[in-house]
């Protein structure tokens, strides 16, 4: 009987938690949908942004994962309490904490391997629309005056914008003995290993033959260029951990300060799980207490207020750690530590 109301437990939370984490994102694929209407064309029509927003959704969900996690699983133990089998579980010698434990047992099924599909497939889903939407949309183009020169060999590019294999707004210059030989314009090209593939629809100049013309070129881009701190955000768990080893041998400011903002895309994704954890456990132990009369929305309220203010501490901490050089996954951690001295006290109560 006590596994058959365990499993109800975490069959209910990871239903509760991911039906809110559908909610959430949905919710943000409406206002996202809305902002796009303003880059709106003939090219970037409705139906290319509607596609570009169900594309995005299932990687901009991770930013809801805790807050529906910890909403999931107290919703599931507010009505179980409610149907009393809470105290059934309890009479049956279950500790509060054990009960909180086998809840987010279901939370964390939806967590975990959404985090690893995001790593896998969702975040190149999200990149590949978001390139397609920049090219239609041309809003690199028009919005982002930040260009960047480079050179190698006997080449220069410039571009605005780097997302994944894709650079946007190119400007590429081949010379040979100090003259140029000719000049490439497009609104985007592919990066390939050494290569930059030009578009079909390229712009050429020529200066040495008016018959030359190149689909690709060799060409170099440094690792610092590919990275903008813009798109950290969108880099895959993988990519980082290489970039971060490129940068720990930097002794440059801009260099450090880069790699510091790394640090917490990375540990802030690994420790999601940990994160969500030290919520559940905190806040169920309310369940027991403060939150065992209240009502469905009270205990609403008290979720969504409790995942924001934990969202915000972390953001807190994280800047502080960065702006005096301390170890950025203290910063990322520090929350979820201070939760768990919290919970201590609040299941000795109980």
């Amino acid at each position: 009987m006590i596994k058959i109301f365990n499993i109800y437990l975490i069959k209910r939370s990871f239903y509760f938690s991911f039906t809110i984490l559908i909610f959430f994102g949905l919710l943000d694929s409406i206002f996202t949908f809305i902002s796009e209407l303003e880059n709106i064309s003939p090219q970037f029509n409705i139906f290319i942004i509607f596609k570009h927003v169900i594309f995005s959704m299932p990687h901009n969900c991770i930013q809801f994962l805790e807050g529906a996690c910890l909403l999931g699983v107290i919703l599931a133990l507010g009505i179980s309490h409610q149907e009393g089998n809470l105290n059934v579980l309890r009479s049956a010698g279950e500790s509060p904490l054990k009960i909180i434990f086998i809840s987010s047992i279901g939370a964390l099924m939806l967590a975990i391997p959404l985090i690893a599909f995001d790593e896998i497939s969702f975040r190149k889903i999200y990149l590949n629309s978001e390139a397609n939407k920049n090219i239609l949309s041309q809003k690199n183009i028009s919005s982002n005056k930040d260009t960047t020169w480079i050179k190698s060999d006997n080449s220069y590019l410039s571009f605005e914008n780097i997302i994944d294999d894709d650079i946007f707004n190119v400007r590429f210059i081949k010379t040979d003995n100090n003259e140029i030989v000719y000049t490439a314009k497009a609104n985007s090209a592919k990066v390939s290993e050494n290569k930059i593939v030009f578009s079909n629809n390229t712009l050429y100049k020529n200066f040495a033959n008016d018959s030359l013309k190149t689909k690709s070129e060799i060409f170099t881009i440094p690792i610092q260029s590919k990275v903008a701190l813009k798109n950290i955000n969108h880099l895959g768990i993988k990519n980082i951990h290489s970039y971060q080893k490129f940068f720990s041998e930097s002794i440059l400011e801009n260099d450090v300060l880069f790699k510091a903002h790394l640090d917490k895309v990375f540990y802030r994704t690994i420790f999601i799980p940990i994160s969500i954890m030290a919520l559940i456990i905190y806040f169920g132990s309310l369940i027991f207490t403060s939150l065992r009369d209240s009502t469905a929305g009270g205990r609403i309220v008290v979720a969504v207020i409790g995942a924001f203010i934990y969202k915000l501490l972390q953001d807190l901490s994280i800047g502080v750690f960065i702006s005096y050089g301390f170890p950025v996954y203290l910063g990322v951690i520090l929350p979820s530590i201070i939760l768990f001295f919290m919970s201590i006290r609040a299941y000795q109560k109980i």
